[in-house]
Parts: structure tokens; sequence; C-alpha cells
């Protein structure tokens, strides 16, 4: 209990930073500016076509708090016996500064795709800014790049030389498109195990699962849209780009969840994915209603719970349902008998190897 105590006090005292007030235009020096990268869906036909891109990003200014961070430190030691060492210090200080962040509101960011422009809504109390920019076909193809994708830009006041991107992916209207879950599918993370995981979230280099990038790999070539979803927050997207991109996962949408620090939801951050995941995925369903959806996910937590109820939803959409097996479960378990009823054999799968895999090239 007095561990405990101790944890929530250091959360209660870390977190709380006055917030930034007032609407200011342009982005100061000393702010970092977040494009995430989104998926565009086409509106209109032949030359009328209109790419709508949606945009999402996150405005701060770093931290580097020594005291905050040896305040986290004690706490997690104190409460896991997790302890920051000369191997896992590059991590924690990185990862620790970017939850201690002090975002900025009240900022309205401008950006470019091509020739199109758009100034967006203020940015929220988290620093999160959201919005939309359509882009016209002409537009499109003269920004285009090799990979069906085009550059994001923020607008800076001039004389700012630095460069703050993202990237749009054109998603055509048919077609396959991956969702797949994160942690324990593609991450090796141990949800399940709160201890493991707060190590893998603060200290440990992220691994990746066996086999998963390069199966990945071979559904991008045969043309598929990738989006991870995922319960980390929106404070880890950049270190869980970078590993993505590192271990050959094919370029993908993340969608994490947004917490604010001010409080202590941190230990709201291992909310279970059933709360989290169905917000994540509806939207991306409605967005392309003429795709088909490849869900993957595992088997430590609610992903086949997730997965089938939204198979039931969208049984013309959902056109697999792929669970990877990191609980020594069975097909013919009462949990998945339960779950599965109804749903035809070929649309799922439990696996251990990904190379099992198949494609559904139609049904």
């Amino acid at each position: 209990m007095r561990a405990n105590r101790r944890l929530r006090l250091a959360f209660s005292c870390v977190w709380l930073l006055p917030a930034a007030v007032g609407a200011v235009p342009e982005v100061e020096a000393d702010e970092v500016v977040v494009l995430f990268d989104t998926a565009a869906h086409a509106s209109g036909e032949g030359d009328a076509i209109e790419w709508i891109a949606p945009v999402h990003g996150w405005i701060y200014e770093p931290e580097d708090s020594r005291l905050r961070k040896a305040t986290l430190a004690a706490g997690l030691r104190a409460k896991f016996g997790l302890e920051v060492s000369d191997l896992t210090r590059a991590n924690f200080d990185r990862r620790a500064n970017l939850f201690f962040s002090d975002n900025e509101r009240g900022k309205r960011i401008t950006v470019r795709a091509g020739s199109a422009k758009e100034t967006l809504p203020a940015s929220t109390p988290n620093g999160h800014f959201h919005g939309e920019l359509r882009v016209g076909a002409q537009e499109a193809a003269a920004a285009l790049r090799k990979d069906g994708a085009i550059d994001l830009r923020v607008v800076l006041d001039r004389g700012d030389a630095r460069g703050f991107g993202g990237t749009v992916h054109l998603v055509p209207r048919r077609g396959i498109s991956v969702v797949s879950d994160i942690d324990d599918t593609v991450k090796l993370s141990e949800v399940a195990d709160r201890r493991a995981l707060l190590d893998s979230t603060f200290f440990q280099d992220f691994r990746a699962a066996r086999g998963m990038a390069a199966k990945y790999r071979e559904w991008a070539s045969r043309g598929a849209a990738f989006h991870f979803v995922s319960s980390s927050p929106w404070q880890l997207y950049v270190p869980l780009r970078e590993f993505l991109h590192a271990a050959g996962f094919p370029p993908a949408v993340l969608e994490l969840k947004s917490v604010r620090f001010k409080d202590e939801t941190l230990l709201d951050l291992f909310k279970p994915g059933s709360e989290t995941k169905p917000r994540q995925i509806e939207p991306i369903l409605a967005r392309f209603p003429e795709r088909r959806f490849v869900l993957v996910g595992d088997s430590g937590e609610h992903d086949p719970e997730v997965y089938s109820a939204l198979y039931r939803a969208h049984p013309e959409q959902v056109a697999r349902i792929y669970i990877r097996n990191v609980s020594d479960a069975r097909p013919d378990d009462a949990r998945f008998g339960a779950l599965f009823a109804g749903i035809p054999a070929e649309r799922w799968a439990l696996f251990t190897d990904p190379a099992d895999l198949g494609w559904p090239e139609a049904d």
C-alpha cells in the first residue's frame, strides 16, 4: 500500500504543469510539431475525384526535467521493482521526456500537400490538432511519390529552416486493408504482465514478433494498405514508427490512445483493448466502405472478442480474422467456440507461424 501511495504521489506531482493559454498562430522556435501519417479516401468520380486527407498532429515544447524523471523512476522502482540502468538510460530518458512534454494548446497549424494548403482548428489542451485537407486529382498526381503517397508539411514562418512533415497514403476505394494490433502481435510486449509491459514501454528496446514483418511485406506486395492500432499513447508515436520501420514492416497509419498527463491518467494507459479498439477501427471501416479488411491480433487479451464483434457488424467488409497464439490456446477452446460460432471457419484462424496465413483473394 505504501508503494502504491508513493507511485500515485509521483504521478500526480510530475504531471502538474500549467497549460499554455491563448491562441498563437505561429510555431515557436522552442516547439516541435509531429504530423501523424494518415490515410486519404477518394470522393467523386473521374476528373472530379478529390482526395480527402485527415490531418492529425501534436505540438509540444520538449522537456528534460531531471526531477520529474527521477520521481517517475522512483515510482516505477517502488511499485514494480524496475530500475534504470546504464543499458536502459537512453530509452528511459527519451520516452519519459516525451511523456513530460509541455503540450501547447490554442495553436493554429497550417499544413500543405502539393499546392493544397489548409489552416487547421486550434490545438486542444493535449496539444493535438485535427482537420482535413482536400487535394484535387491533378494536385495529387503532381505530388505523388513512387509509393503512392504524398508528403504533408507544416507551413512555418519565413526564416524558420526546420521541417515538420508527415505522409498521406492515398488508399483506393477498393482493395485489401490490414488492421493490425501492435503489442504482442507485431511487437513483443507481454501486455498481460503489468511489470513486463512497463519495462517494455519505458526501458527496453522494442522487439519484433518473429515472421510478422515478412508476412506483412508479402501482403504489401499484393497491394494491401496497413493500419496499426494500439493502446499505446500518442507520445510514443515516433519511437514506435521508428521501430516498425527498422523491423521491416511496410508503411502504415498508426491509431494510438490519447492520454493527457496533467493528472493520474498514466494509470489508464493499459485500459483493455475491448474499450479502445472498436473506437479506433470503426472509423477506418466507415471511411473505406468498399474495401475488405484483414484483422490481425493476438490471444493474450481482447482481440478475439473485438474482432468477432466487428465481423458480425460488418460481415461484408471483414474478410479474415487472424489471431496470433500467445497463450497456448486451441481453436476448439470454449472461448473461441463461443466467439466465432456461426462465423465461417475459413474466415478466421488461430496461428503460431505467420507463414501459414493465407491471402483472401476472393470469398
